[in-house]
């Protein structure tokens, strides 16, 4: 039933029955009566998903997000849920197509829907990736918008990101104290270089503290813990034992996970032969073997922040908000064996 079959059945006015379900007192008692008898007898129930399209507000925002197999995003989107509940609002998720797949639809139906805002949740790359950058234009020009990712100036919404720089140097120098001389990086981009700042602070850290680029060992890249098993295995066999690295930082904790399996299995020992740090703080890192060492991304305040910067804010608004990451430091970095000369 529609608030017109309501009006067609009692014998009244669309705008009548709307009146009588907002208890408006300039309706007559009678028609009242029988309008509600006819809701009543259908046990008709208005859409509030139809009444917030007609005052222009569904009290929903869309979360847009690469992929759901990462338990990082789903930190996120849970608090990002808990926050918009706590305000009255609800989320509805978004994942976006793979990269040169077309957008145009994902970005239809975010301004079909008359959204209050959009959570946009990727990285630099994602950003750079020219159908994504059109989208968010788009996007922008009906609604606020909150992403998490590095800064934007040609862009008009709300950035928000963690200052892995600091975070990745505190990581390589906490190691190098620890003795470690030889280090590598796993994980990211297909280059190393083009792994956005936490390789790039990792690189810059290192010749800070005048120790040469890591080895050249084919690079491959990716964030899943199959990634890290591959390029752990590649890196500890196609380097001789003098290059090997002591000391491998991974670019999230997926890729940690599987180089800890990967090294664990060709008999190296954790971490006494090889140092490990992973990176995004995920909710098993005290409970691997040994347990993770890792850079807390605080996702879930991360994710809070977000929703209420979100509510807040009026279209084509801009800034910049930058939140610390801090080390966690647990067993795989070999901490608690103190400082060893290294060979």
């Amino acid at each position: 039933m529609t608030i017109y079959d309501i009006a067609r059945e009692a014998g009244v006015s669309a705008a009548t029955v709307t009146r009588v379900l907002k208890d408006s007192p300039s309706v007559r008692e009678d028609t009242r009566k029988k309008v509600r008898e006819v809701i009543d007898a259908y046990g008709y129930s208005p859409s509030s998903v139809a009444q917030d399209l007609g005052s222009g507000n569904t009290k929903t925002i869309g979360v847009i997000l690469p992929s759901l197999r990462n338990p990082y995003f789903d930190v996120l989107v849970s608090a990002a849920e808990d926050e918009a509940r706590t305000r009255g609002y609800s989320i509805s998720l978004y994942q976006l197509p793979r990269a040169g797949e077309i957008t145009a639809q994902v970005v239809e139906s975010l301004i079909a829907r008359r959204l209050s805002g959009a959570f946009f949740i990727g990285g630099m790359d994602d950003v750079d990736r020219q159908d994504l950058r059109e989208m968010l234009e788009r996007l922008g020009k009906y609604m606020p918008i909150v992403a998490i990712c590095p800064p934007r100036k040609d862009l008009g919404f709300i950035c928000m990101f963690n200052n892995l720089d600091n975070a990745m140097r505190q990581a390589v120098r906490h190691l190098y104290l620890l003795g470690h001389r030889r280090f590598a990086m796993i994980g990211g981009a297909p280059r190393l270089q083009d792994s956005g700042i936490r390789a790039l602070s990792f690189l810059d850290e290192l010749k800070t503290l005048g120790l040469p680029d890591p080895p050249d060992y084919g690079h491959m890249g990716g964030g899943t813990p199959e990634d890290g098993m591959r390029e752990s295995f590649r890196l500890m066999t196609g380097l001789p034992g003098a290059e090997r690295p002591t000391a491998i930082l991974a670019y999230n904790d997926l890729v940690a996970l599987g180089a800890l399996h990967q090294l664990r299995q060709m008999g190296f020992r954790l971490p006494e032969d090889v140092a490990v740090i992973g990176c995004d703080n995920q909710f098993f890192c005290p409970y691997t073997d040994p347990p993770l060492t890792s850079i807390d991304m605080q996702a879930e305040e991360h994710a809070r922040s977000a929703i209420r910067e979100l509510l807040s804010a009026s279209e084509n608004h801009s800034a910049t908000i930058v939140r610390d990451a801090t080390l966690i430091v647990r067993e795989s970095c070999g901490a608690k064996l103190g400082w060893r000369e290294r060979f």
